[in-house]
């Protein structure tokens, strides 16, 4: 534990879940196909994604067109942070979640890996996207949304980071003021909070429409009268 006690326990970090809930039930908190961040990182049933994370790497940098040396300076830069949620920092594990993003809402004429690639063609894309999903918001298998932004900074393409969890999520991407979130869980748990008020204001909408049209009804067939 630092010194600064205080200031440890008020920067939000990624735990490990205690073992009287995990032991409940060991799978349900684990990941399935792929691993973020240390805690599950080299299990036997998640190896076979990390040579998938080796090239999402290289095509990641080939598609910024930059060398890999600004990508390291900017998580270099924010390690201090990093080190206080996670262990070691984790580039490939970013490259890896934001091509998965990006490739999962890309138009299949759009979608420049091969027919056949086993991850992020067209038709692989659609079978293991949803157990991708489940494991990105497994609570000890998170990547601090730190990352992402670092990335994608350094990339500038302009991306909001945000928005694109939120689109894969298939949530409401128009949510603003979000601010920098914690891990990614943190990005949907936000807008799932924020989904019901926006649901609540279109039906209440819908409702007003309603109601004035029939009132106009209503009046108009007075008039007649």
């Amino acid at each position: 534990m630092p010194s600064d006690e205080q200031g440890y326990l008020k920067n939000p970090c990624i735990y490990r879940l205690p073992a009287f809930i995990t032991d409940l039930n060991a799978k349900a908190y684990q990941p399935h196909v792929v691993s973020f961040g240390p805690y599950h990182h080299g299990k036997d049933h998640l190896l076979p994604m990390e040579e998938h994370k080796d090239r999402t790497c290289n095509r990641f940098l080939e598609r910024s067109g930059k060398s890999l040396e600004p990508f390291f300076e900017s998580l270099r830069e924010a390690a201090w942070d990093l080190k206080e949620s996670y262990d070691a920092l984790s580039r490939e594990d970013g490259c890896f979640m934001l091509e998965i993003m990006r490739a999962a809402k890309m138009e299949k004429e759009n979608n420049d890996y091969a027919p056949n690639d086993p991850i992020f063609s067209t038709h692989r894309l659609a079978y293991i996207t949803p157990y991708i999903k489940r494991d990105m918001l497994t609570l000890e298998n998170q990547l601090p949304m730190l990352v992402l932004y670092q990335l994608v900074a350094v990339e500038s393409n302009g991306e909001e980071t945000n928005n694109l969890v939120l689109s894969f999520y298939s949530l409401d991407t128009s949510i603003t003021g979000m601010g920098r979130c914690l891990p990614v869980v943190d990005v949907f748990r936000k807008g799932r909070l924020r989904e019901p008020q926006k649901k609540t204001e279109i039906a209440m909408n819908k409702n007003q429409i309603f109601y004035t049209f029939w009132g106009h009804l209503i009046s108009s067939r007075r008039v007649q009268k």
